[in-house]
């Protein structure tokens, strides 16, 4: 066998009514809440005792709090910390950072989920991996599958951007296109069988991605914590749809000051382009449909939110902002205008920021991170 789950790993549990499961594979999330039409993620437990391996390099570092202690590797995370003082003083706020996700292997923070998505399905024999998705997930799974050997099935719609597309098939995946975002995930359910092991969601009302893919996104809160010697930035702004990005980064944080290496959580904030996670925080379900348009948003599009954002938002003493369809748009060459190309979905954070100060959510004296997630090379 070529991967081995860390030994480290005890169990799973579930975020919302806490019943522990045996370590496993639970597509459709906590079984119980699934039943009761309250859909929850399931994540790893582990044992209580670990620690930073100050010898070791990249993600190897944080080993003993990741599912795997080996990968496949096309160079993914270590992403630098950039300084965004002219940003800062246009926007009024003391001290500005970008942590850049773009400068990952395929240009998105999704780089740092699939080495573990593919590590556990050939743990558990598959030769195919899948995941519905509208671009960066798509791309990204299809390069980690490659560089394994697996086979990739991407199944997206219609309008998947050229850019996109194309690095999919170059990657030898199969793209399997249907007409809408619901049929993507019906496709999978009715086809996957014991084939295809899902690195995404496969519910309308959505769970969340992979469990032991979205552990990887741990890396970006450790990362943090020796970047910036422990003196972690106030707030962290996110850009969010489901929540994979959002839960894993506080799950790091959580599990910095489980061990004892901070004391505080930053504080970290869902970046939408439609009010869902506001709503919710504001005592909607978090199985409710929120319509809005979110066409130019893609990456981080949809009607839909899940019960992990919400749990990150809540533990981290976080909230949720929106802006425009027109103001993402329009933060594209806000952004550039610094030095910072991005993909619509990530320059979002800008504007967010400009609202969050506006409104007092943050202070003019914090100190802000933006997790700038995919690169503008991107937008169509």
């Amino acid at each position: 066998m070529k991967y081995k789950l860390n030994p480290r790993v005890t169990g799973m549990h579930c975020l919302k009514c806490g019943k522990e499961y045996p370590v496993g594979d639970y597509y459709f999330g906590c079984p119980d809440c699934l039943e009761m039409g309250r859909n929850s993620a399931l994540t790893l437990t582990y044992r209580e005792d670990a620690h930073i391996d100050e010898k070791a390099y990249g993600w190897k570092r944080y080993a003993q709090m990741l599912p795997y202690a080996d990968t496949v590797s096309l160079g993914e995370g270590n992403t630098p910390v950039v300084s965004l003082p002219r940003m800062a003083e246009a926007l009024g706020i003391a001290q500005l950072y970008g942590k850049n996700e773009f400068q990952n292997p395929t240009g998105s923070h999704k780089d740092r989920m699939n080495p573990f998505i593919t590590a556990r399905a050939m743990e558990c024999g598959f030769h195919t991996v899948t995941c519905a998705s509208s671009g960066n997930e798509a791309a990204s799974l299809a390069a980690y599958a490659a560089a394994e050997g697996l086979k990739c099935v991407n199944v997206s719609t219609a309008s998947i951007p050229k850019h996109w597309k194309e690095a999919s098939d170059a990657c030898g995946a199969e793209l399997v296109l249907v007409p809408t975002s619901a049929e993507r995930l019906k496709y999978q359910r009715e086809n996957m069988e014991d084939r295809w092991y899902p690195a995404t969601n496969l519910l309308d009302v959505p769970t969340a991605s992979c469990a032991y893919g979205i552990q990887g996104y741990k890396t970006i809160s450790f990362e943090l914590y020796d970047q910036f010697g422990g003196q972690l930035p106030d707030f962290i702004l996110i850009p969010s749809c489901r929540g994979d990005l959002l839960y894993g980064i506080y799950e790091g944080f959580a599990d910095l000051k489980r061990y004892g290496y901070i004391q505080v959580l930053p504080r970290l904030v869902a970046c939408e382009p439609n009010p869902r996670l506001e709503k919710v925080l504001e005592g909607h379900s978090h199985t409710e449909k929120f319509a809005g348009d979110t066409s130019r948003t893609s990456s981080i599009g949809g009607a839909t939110t899940t019960y992990q954002a919400e749990y990150a938002l809540r533990n981290s003493e976080g909230f949720a902002i929106s802006v425009s369809q027109e103001e993402a748009v329009r933060s594209v060459a806000e952004m550039a205008a610094y030095g910072l190309y991005l993909e619509t979905s990530s320059s979002i954070v800008y504007p967010c920021l400009r609202k969050a100060l506006t409104t007092g959510k943050i202070n003019p004296k914090a100190s802000v991170l933006f997790i700038l997630t995919s690169n503008g090379y991107k937008n169509e």
